[in-house]
Order: structure tokens, then C-alpha cells, then sequence
């Protein structure tokens, strides 16, 4: 093995310097221009001012499972080395990798990484990128912190990882797995990353064939290995149990409660998964142009506007684009193929990697805090066109969000904070017109995530209003002549 070789530069002249580099390292030439165009696929959705280092060889984990749980086996010679490429915001030079006195800078200014593997013509591998990275980056998304070594000095990037396929060892449905576990593994101490291989063993279990190369799996499969993996995974599917608009309204709660969705997208020539993990930052709303959807009060019929409802892109991780692609959660294929076989599609199926101890999923947590909105005890009438926006967290994260809250009133601040509470929780916020714009909320509905058959008296948790704030004390209802007005929307996992 050569010894480390780097190479510096603007974004200009990375691609051609990843090109000479595979010659060198693999004597490939870039025949047809395949590799030119797929790394332009990539390197195009940039920012053009950034700065690269390049690092070869580069030992990846991803690839060197892949590598020695199926490339070595082969007739043909395969390397075992990758090559990576760093990104800053900034310029670098080689000789700030050796200054401490530069490694803040470095820090300061750098923005993920791609690594390129030798699987050619499928040469992109794994990245992990700030979305400050991205050309168009006017979106919210999951994000999770990873600390890499870049030519020997320790980094952290936050991101959403991403992978292309190979073609034989991962294809679609692998890499969604494998980066929804990217994710929850490195958040939170119930889940671990996974590997290749540590998936296609998994599925062993329940094929009847083999599973290299891989074939694809079934949304059946999908959900099969996440659960494996610790989850309690839930299914939406168009067949069974909802409507488009329905499937549409069910991503975008799951969104906004930071859990990244696996859906399926299907039409009669083929299907394929991508992993929905962020949306377009909000802009400012026409209020009249809204969606509106009618709510029974005790004494009549008003109008409101579930956030869910409003119109916006979502952001994937599909493993035939670029990272951090938008698209309309109606029409997914058309703003991002030319691929005829793509056309048409529609998300037929979404898996999505629940905590084994939420019971409650979204369509019926939805309902029990309009239930709990419109009841005499527990409820509340805003006036009309007010904003519904459901979501679910967990009361750790709740917490930390209400601890730093300096204008929330002090009692109702103290009250929620020593309320007892499962470890999840489903929580909407209500918006009037006029403060959703200032993500200020007039109210907060709190129900228990891990009751399924609760009914309005056994969830409620909590419910602050304009005039009055009420709190769940064992099994009695505390009433606070509070008024709940400087109550400031929860991003949850989204940044």
C-alpha cells in the first residue's frame, strides 16, 4: 500500500483531480465519461466555493464489509482502498493538517465528506454532508453528529448519511436500512450502525434464495430488518389502510417529529426506496389560499388548517440522486428523473422505524388530540383558520426544549417540567394566523404516545391555552388561570 497521498483545491477542479487520482490508484480511465458524469451528479448540487481535500488510500467501513464479505470472493482483482474527499467552506492547505494552531479553523469551516469507492461504474460510497453544503439548502432535516478524522485531525460534521448502490451487495432497500440505522445509531444508545452484511444475514433468515447479489428487498423485508434492529416498526400502505393524501399528511407528521420514513415507490415497471427526512423551510403562508379542514365544537362547525396539509417539498436521501434531493410527495419521480421507467410513480408503502414502546402511531394520535381540542374539560375553541401542527418526541427532548423557554410563564414553566410523563410523548401545537409566522403558539396539547386504546381522559397529559392551563396529577386535573401566549414551536430532530 502507497503511502497517504493528498491533494488540495477549489471545487472547480475536483472533479478532474478524483478522475487522475482513480487512474493512478486504479488505472481506470474514464471511458465514455461514466465517471465523470456520475461524480458531476454529485459534485454539481454543491456550493461552488468550496475547497476539497482529497485522501487516498482510505480505509471504508462500509466498503471494507462489502469488500471482504463478498468483492474478495471474485475471480476479479478488486481493491481494498477508497478514496475521500473532504469539504470546507473555506480555502485550505495541506500544511493546516499539521498546525494546531489552524484546527479550529478547519473545524469551523468543514462541511462532510464523500468517499469514492472502487466499484466501477457505481463508484459513489457513503458521505455524510452539512446541508451548508448544498447549493439549494432551504430545508429542515434529521440530523446527527459524527466525529471523523480527516488527514489525522479529528472533525465533527452533522448531517444525514447518504450512499449509492453498488449494484450487487446493496441496492435501494440496503441503503435505506443502512443509513435510517446511521442515524438512530448514533443518536440514540438503543440502536447501533449496521453493516451490509449484518443486514443480508438478517434477511437470510426469512429468504428462500440468495441474497447476494442482492435481488432487492420487499417493504415486507424492510420492515423485517428493521424490527430486527430494535424497532417497532409501523406500515402505511395504500392497499390496506390509507389514501394518497392520507400517506401524505402521515410523512409530513413523522417529519416534523424527526423520524426519517422509508417509502416505497412504485409503478408498473419498477419500485424503488428512498428515506424522507426533512422539508422545505416554511415560507410566508397566503392563509386564504390554505387547505381548510372543518373541526365539530360543542356548538358549532369552524374552520382550521392542519399543517400536515400544507403544501411543500420534502427532502429524501435517494440512493440514484445526489444527497438532500426536494421533491413533491404527489409526483416524487418528476422533478428528479428522466428515466422513463420512473415515470408515473407513486409511494405506495412507508415503513417507519418507531421506538418498540410507542403504541400510539399517527393517525390515531392525530385524532385523540383533536378528541382532547374540541372536549368540554380538556379543551378549548380558538377562533378560526388557527394552525394544527402534530408531532411526536420524546419527554426527555420535550423537557430540555420547555427548560429553556425565558418567557413561558414561570408556574406553567415549573408545572411541566415535574409533570410525570412516558418516555414518549404526541404533542400538538396551535397556531393563530397571525403568530404561526413568529412561531409563537397559543396552545399545547399533550397526550401519553404509549397508550393505544386511551381515551381523551386516560392520554391527556397536558393542555395550555390562551386562558387557562390544565395538568395531569396522577389521576386528577389541575387548573391554572394561566395564560399559555410566549410558547415557542419545537424543532424536535430537524435543523
Amino acid at each position: 500500500m502507497a503511502r497517504l497521498n493528498t491533494w488540495t483545491g477549489p471545487m472547480d477542479d475536483a472533479v478532474e483531480a478524483i478522475l487522475s487520482f482513480i487512474k493512478l490508484a486504479y488505472d481506470r480511465d474514464d471511458d465514455g465519461l461514466e465517471l465523470s458524469n456520475a461524480l458531476h451528479g454529485i459534485f454539481d448540487e454543491l456550493k461552488d466555493d468550496l475547497c476539497v481535500l482529497i485522501e487516498y488510500p482510505y480505509v471504508d467501513k462500509v466498503f471494507r464489509d462489502s469488500y471482504y464479505s463478498y468483492f474478495s470472493s471474485k475471480h476479479q482483482d478488486y481493491s481494498r482502498y477508497c478514496l475521500r474527499v473532504a469539504l470546507f467552506a473555506q480555502p485550505i492547505r495541506e500544511k493546516d493538517f499539521r498546525s494546531p494552531d489552524k484546527f479550529n479553523y478547519l473545524q469551523e469551516n468543514f462541511l462532510g465528506y464523500i468517499v469514492i469507492r472502487p466499484t466501477f461504474p457505481k463508484i459513489l460510497g457513503r458521505s455524510l454532508l452539512s446541508k451548508k453544503a448544498i447549493e439549494d439548502d432551504g430545508f429542515l432535516c434529521c440530523t446527527f453528529k459524527e466525529n471523523v478524522a480527516i488527514n489525522g485531525v479529528k472533525l465533527d460534521v452533522s448531517g444525514f448519511s447518504h450512499c449509492s448502490q453498488d449494484g450487487e451487495t446493496i441496492t435501494c432497500a440496503e441503503t435505506t436500512i443502512w443509513s435510517v440505522m446511521e442515524y438512530f445509531g448514533h443518536k440514540y444508545a438503543d440502536y447501533k450502525p449496521t453493516y451490509p452484511s449484518k443486514i443480508v444475514n438478517v434477511l437470510h433468515e426469512t429468504s428462500t434464495e440468495r441474497m447476494i447479489p442482492s435481488p432487492g428487498l420487499s417493504d415486507s423485508q424492510i420492515s423485517y430488518a428493521l424490527r430486527r434492529f430494535g424497532f417497532g416498526t409501523y406500515m402505511y400502505s395504500l392497499d390496506l389502510n390509507t389514501n394518497p393524501a392520507e400517506m401524505e399528511r402521515i410523512i409530513s407528521i413523522y417529519t416534523d417529529s424527526g423520524i426519517p420514513t422509508i417509502a416505497i415507490l412504485n409503478n408498473e415497471f419498477t419500485s424503488h426506496a428512498i428515506v424522507v427526512i426533512g422539508h422545505e423551510t416554511d415560507k410566508a403562508l397566503d392563509f386564504a389560499k390554505q387547505k381548510k379542514t372543518k373541526i365539530d365544537y360543542l356548538d358549532e362547525e369552524i374552520d382550521y388548517i392542519d399543517y400536515a396539509n400544507i403544501k411543500k417539498r420534502f427532502v429524501i436521501q435517494d440512493d440514484n440522486l445526489a444527497p438532500y434531493r426536494l421533491i413533491d410527495l404527489r409526483n416524487p419521480t418528476s422533478e428528479n428523473y428522466e428515466d422513463p421507467k420512473f415515470e408515473g410513480c407513486t409511494i405506495q408503502t412507508v415503513v417507519v422505524p418507531l421506538y418498540k414502546k410507542i403504541y400510539l402511531e399517527a393517525i390515531r394520535a392525530k385524532k385523540l388530540l383533536l378528541a382532547v381540542l374540541v372536549d368540554r374539560d380538556f379543551g378549548y375553541k380558538f377562533d378560526k383558520n388557527f394552525v394544527f401542527k402534530a408531532f411526536l418526541t420524546s419527554s426527555r427532548s420535550f423537557k430540555n426544549h420547555i427548560v429553556h423557554l425565558t418567557t413561558l410563564d414561570p408556574t406553567v414553566k415549573d408545572g411541566l417540567l415535574k409533570t410525570p410523563m412516558p418516555k414518549f410523548i404526541w404533542c400538538a401545537e396551535i397556531y393563530s394566523s397571525h403568530n404561526f409566522s413568529r412561531n409563537i403558539a397559543g396552545g399545547l396539547i399533550i397526550v401519553d404516545a404509549t397508550e393505544p386504546l386511551a381515551g381523551k381522559k386516560d392520554g391527556f397529559i397536558f393542555g395550555g391555552y390562551p386562558d387557562k392551563v390544565i395538568m395531569k396529577d396522577g389521576n386528577k386535573f389541575i387548573n391554572l388561570q394561566k395564560g399559555f401566549k410566549t410558547y415557542k414551536e419545537f424543532k424536535n430532530n430537524l435543523q
